[in-house]
């Protein structure tokens, strides 16, 4: 396990402790990771696009940064590695299955349809990627956030989206509780977006708990119907 899942373990193990019962006062820290392309400051983990966005971030004093890769091989692995990378992020069109081999490297694997039939969502998390990123188009719609809930429990896998600096508290909300963990701001956005987006993450409310589960609609059952044609004889 790499440096970018573990942020996200930590980040929801941290949340987990708020809401325990007696759980200390401390700062209140976003529920959700947001990052940026190229060297941002304040981002929680960085992607680089190009060779000059990897020049700079290995020269910046980012901790958990990435490289998008056209394809997935093993010596563009081993470059990204040997370049200070922490995680590779790709498509599944263009990736060699023994290039995911490497245990000390995180995999984000970018969805361009996130249509997947439950087989093969559920085969993809086998592979455990620290993250899947499937295309989200805004304002989210509810068929969307659907789909994106639909992901998140076939592969069982956290999820990560690409959002602009302007996305509504609303939106943000809706994808924490549809299973996202991770917001990469799209490109061009500054140290003061990834601020601001981080603010909204943290004033978000508690996830609302799930209905109690005893609370079952009354479902007719075979038994019952034949009770009652009995006693109208």
């Amino acid at each position: 396990m790499g440096k970018l899942a573990d942020a996200i373990r930590d980040r929801h193990k941290g949340r987990q402790r708020r809401m325990g019962f007696g759980a200390a006062a401390e700062e209140k820290q976003a529920s959700m990771l947001v990052g940026a392309i190229g060297p941002v400051e304040g981002a929680d983990f960085c992607v680089a696009l190009s060779e000059s966005d990897v020049d700079a971030l290995e020269s910046s004093s980012t901790e958990i940064w990435g490289a998008r890769l056209v394809v997935l091989t093993r010596d563009s692995v081993a470059q990204a590695k040997e370049q200070g990378a922490s995680f590779v992020a790709f498509t599944l069109d263009n990736a060699r299955a023994d290039a995911m081999l490497d245990e000390d490297l995180d995999y984000v694997v970018r969805l361009l349809d996130q249509r997947l039939d439950e087989t093969q969502a559920r085969a993809l998390g086998s592979f455990r990627p620290a993250i899947v990123a499937p295309d989200v188009e805004y304002p989210l719609s509810l068929t969307e956030s659907i789909e994106i809930r639909r992901l998140a429990l076939f592969t069982s896998a956290p999820l990560g989206v690409i959002c602009p600096a302007d996305v509504s508290a609303g939106d943000i909300e809706a994808l924490r509780d549809a299973g996202v963990a991770a917001l990469l701001l799209a490109e061009g956005s500054s140290s003061n977006d990834v601020a601001m987006v981080k603010e909204r993450v943290i004033d978000l409310p508690e996830r609302k708990p799930r209905r109690d589960d005893d609370m079952q609609p009354l479902i007719p059952t075979t038994r019952q119907s034949q009770d009652v044609d009995g006693d109208e004889g």
